[in-house]
């Protein structure tokens, strides 16, 4: 009796053992793991998800990408090997949890299967500077994020001019009363902060930050001494990377001596940056040395890139034009003129991608009891010049005084100042008393979030 027992469970459960087997030699593949860097996802177009799967890939349709919440991704995979790429053809939003599913994949057996994988981006922090020296306080740089709006203070000092972060690493100048300048850097909101020991009586404008790798950058003056500048003009940068902030390291031209700067920018996701000299020619510059500086030609103004990409916005008089740093092309860019009335104003322009959307400040001027009142909005102008409201302020009389885009080109950082607000009185990077940044997704003119003070870290020089 218990032999016939004992052979009827081996019976059995060879059976079951051959029926998984029989299901799993006609199952499509299925996913072991999956690899993305989500937060540079929601920076870069480009970004890949790799999926580890169980079998080997024998075909699949490279087109067939279903995303949700919806995101524009193709799949591809080598025949033989067990790993599917999905490339997304758009950086992915904020704190949002993604299912990607890609059906039709065959594996080792004839049955198509269809995969499915989730993640989730990380939140995006928003940092503003709070300037209060107009009521005798230090001023305040402060972070707050998508998901929790609650400004939290990071460092305070007296007059700060700018700041830039990259992480938790915090740079901040302050200016004293004769614009004179210091740079300190913060890291983790330590207590106190190192102070990175500019030449004396040095002058500093346009600190930024670079949003993909951990580089800072600024132009420095110094005075002359015996009729000579130790650096005029001169874009110097530190690389963050390590225990230890590197020393500032000056920028060098063609001939080997510091180039003087009008303007410059970071390439994203790269260490790159443009720097335009005082006649107008641009150059792609590697910032750790590893390229060779390249001209890019004579250009009137730099106005950034494309979100998420390395195509160059830029401006002449007769046209403008994107830069593709990638393949070196240049293409004229045809901006839809809006059609305004005869008493609205056309402002800052930001192009949003390569359909020719762009975002446009718009200022009204209307007479009323003899004074002239001004009112203002955020506009979004599409490929054929139709023009749609993204952000107007709640009220009629402030002003819009900047905007600028995030990363991923989804949000607009916008801060207005009341009527009653007034010129801060700082002399370089100047702003307004009573200002409000307010965070507005730009699809749909929700705002997002609001918290006071300006000078995103999302705006670039």
């Amino acid at each position: 009796m218990f032999r016939r027992r004992f052979v009827g469970t081996i019976v059995v459960l060879a059976t079951i053992a051959v029926g998984f087997a029989l299901v799993g030699a006609f199952q499509g593949p299925r996913v072991v793991d999956g690899e993305i860097d989500a937060r540079t996802a929601t920076r870069l177009v480009g970004q890949q998800l790799t999926l580890t799967l169980d079998q080997a890939v024998s075909s699949l349709d490279e087109g067939d990408v279903e995303v949700e919440p919806a995101a524009s991704a193709t799949a591809s995979a080598h025949a033989g090997e067990r790993a599917v790429v999905v490339t997304f053809d758009e950086p992915l939003d904020y704190a949002t949890e993604y299912t990607v599913r890609v059906p039709g994949v065959v594996g080792a057996a004839p049955t198509a299967g269809t995969l499915e994988y989730r993640f989730r981006t990380p939140d995006e922090e928003v940092w503003t500077l709070l300037r209060r020296s107009d009521r005798g306080e230090d001023d305040v740089v402060q972070r707050s994020s998508l998901a929790d709006p609650e400004p939290e203070a990071v460092i305070a000092a007296p007059r700060i001019q700018e700041f830039a972060r990259v992480g938790d690493i915090v740079a901040v100048a302050t200016v004293d009363d004769e614009d004179r300048n210091d740079l300190l850097l913060s890291k983790g909101g330590q207590a106190q902060p190192v102070d990175v020991g500019l030449p004396d009586e040095a002058s500093i404008r346009d600190l930024a930050a670079s949003t993909t790798n951990p580089l800072i950058g600024f132009v420095l003056d110094t005075p002359a001494r015996d009729g000579v500048k130790q650096y005029e003009a001169t874009l110097m940068t530190m690389d963050l990377s390590g225990a230890a902030p590197a020393d500032p390291t000056p920028v060098l031209g063609l001939d080997g001596t510091p180039l003087r700067v009008s303007s410059w920018v970071f390439v994203p996701g790269t260490t790159s940056m443009i720097v335009q000299d005082f006649d107008g020619v641009l150059f792609l510059v590697d910032v750790l040395g590893t390229q060779p500086m390249t001209p890019l030609g004579a250009h009137t103004e730099i106005r950034g890139f494309v979100p998420g990409t390395t195509r160059l916005v830029i401006a002449d008089p007769d046209r403008g034009a994107l830069i593709d740093l990638a393949d070196g092309t240049t293409t004229t860019l045809e901006l839809a003129p809006a059609n305004l009335a005869d008493n609205v104003y056309p402002g800052h322009v930001t192009v949003l991608d390569d359909t020719s959307r762009y975002l446009i400040t718009l200022i009204a001027a209307n007479v009323e009891g003899g004074h002239t009142v001004r009112s203002s909005l955020l506009a979004e102008v599409g490929g054929a010049g139709e023009l749609s409201q993204v952000f107007a302020p709640a009220l009629e009389t402030s002003l819009i005084r900047e905007y600028c885009v995030s990363p991923n080109g989804r949000y607009a950082a916008v801060a207005v100042s009341a009527e009653s607000g007034r010129p801060d009185g700082y002399s370089a990077n100047p702003g307004y008393t009573e200002t409000t940044t307010s965070i507005v997704e730009i699809a749909t003119g929700r705002t997002v979030m609001s918290t006071p003070g300006g000078f995103s870290d999302w705006c670039v020089p």
